[in-house]
């Protein structure tokens, strides 16, 4: 049964229906906005390497050197450009259902000379991929279909038998006022379908001028001055669910897939947010948390986290993957028990010109990469890393104690994960 109170659910009719208002929709907004800049490193494995690195397969790599295949899926504007450069071994196929955002990425993708990259107007609802993929990445997309579950079905059904799976569908948590607030505009409407220009500009209304009571005022306040593409994505999208931990879990476990890691994104990143590991403040509590499986340790963490737990942003595998998972447990022992070596390539960063014409690389050419910014323990880490000796023995020449899950754990994804690049394991 679905929740239409937390939820905006009231045009989630059918898989057609739905998918015809997203093409819709973001075929008039283009989202996202265009970067201002894309970049394209020296290094083609140095995404690969982090992919491994954050899931456990060191030594086991996700993207084979040779065949590798990988499906951005609801690619929009940017996202199948940035993948392709990211992996430029791999074959990448970006799909969408919007004409104008396909038009978007082929123009970019050729200013770059991006030339490993496949652009398909199609709809995942209907996609009939079999294990053609072995990375997917699909983010901030299933929870604005009709059916999030018969979605995810089809992107299970994409992967490789030892394919893993990048996914992000809305935290419920985060989504309080988003969500009151767009059936809230149609409500006022009173219209029984979607209204794009009347719902925008009742948005952009309410945004400048609303001075009601309570949280909502202060919170559309902070889109003043907001770009009306992101403002339209955010307030006025057509169909929207959201999800916890927990049902999260059980939509993945219904589609034969399993939680592997949270995926250190960079929106958590610079929130502070990519740690799922809770400090509880108390001996017992602590033990009672820690003894949890992590699914259901991450889902105690989203609850009494609500609103400031990461997003909902995960790596899954196939359960009968060939691969074992390795719990949060097992990629700390790996970490500790690993020799590492700073990260170190150059890249090429194309930055869009004042007059929007497009894209064209800096004088420079090539820069220097990642630019270290660890603090704290994990910058004493940098500058003392022994890359002869396991990081065991580094942490305990500082005197950081490696029997803590939360502090190694802190350390693994602050100095040797996709969010944090610094460090690579030899």
């Amino acid at each position: 049964m679905r929740d239409h109170d937390s939820q905006n659910l009231e045009l989630a009719t059918s898989d057609a229906e739905v998918d015809a208002l997203n093409a819709g929709f973001y075929g008039t907004i283009r989202y996202p906005w265009p970067p201002m800049y894309f970049e394209r490193l020296t290094d083609r494995r140095f995404w690969a390497d982090m992919l491994d690195q954050d899931v456990g397969r060191v030594g086991r790599p996700v993207l084979p050197r040779e065949g590798a295949r990988v499906w951005v899926a609801g690619c929009g504007t940017n996202q199948a450009v940035i993948t392709a450069l990211m992996f430029p071994d791999a074959r990448v196929v970006g799909s969408d259902l919007s004409a104008g955002s396909l038009e978007v990425a082929a123009a970019s993708a050729r200013q770059m000379g991006v030339a490993n990259l496949e652009l398909r107007r199609e709809s995942i609802n209907q996609a009939g991929y079999a294990e053609e993929f072995d990375y997917v990445v699909c983010t901030g997309v299933i929870h604005h279909n009709a059916d999030p579950d018969h979605a995810l079905a089809r992107l299970a059904a994409a992967l490789r038998p030892a394919g893993v799976m990048q996914l992000m569908v809305y935290n419920r948590y985060h989504r309080t006022h988003t969500t009151a607030f767009q059936k809230a505009v149609r409500t006022l409407l009173g219209c029984a379908g979607y209204a794009y220009e009347e719902e925008l500009a009742l948005a952009r209304r309410f945004v400048d001028h609303y001075a009601g009571p309570g949280e909502m005022g202060a919170w559309l306040a902070q889109q003043r001055d907001t770009p009306e593409t992101e403002l339209a994505d955010a307030l006025i999208q057509p169909v929207e669910h959201s999800y916890t931990v927990e049902s999260l879990d059980r939509m993945a476990d219904s589609a034969g897939l399993e939680l592997l890691a949270p995926f250190p994104s960079g929106w958590n990143a610079a929130h502070d947010a990519c740690d799922w590991e809770l400090e509880m403040g108390d001996a017992e509590l602590q033990r009672v948390y820690d003894t949890l499986p992590d699914a259901r340790r991450w889902q105690v963490t989203n609850l009494l986290l609500l609103a400031g737990s990461p997003m909902l942003w995960f790596y899954l595998q196939r359960r009968n993957s060939p691969v074992p998972r390795s719990s949060v447990r097992q990629l700390c022992e790996a970490f500790l028990e690993g020799r590492y070596a700073p990260a170190r390539t150059t890249r090429q960063m194309h930055f869009r010109g004042d007059d929007d014409q497009g894209y064209s690389p800096t004088p420079d050419q090539e820069v220097p990469f990642p630019v270290p910014r660890a603090q704290g323990d994990a910058r004493r880490v940098l500058d003392a890393l022994d890359s002869g000796s396991p990081m065991r023995a580094t942490l305990e020449r500082l005197g950081i104690p490696t029997g803590d899950l939360r502090a190694v754990n802190r350390l693994r994804l602050e100095l040797a994960s996709s969010a944090f690049p610094f460090l690579k394991a030899l």
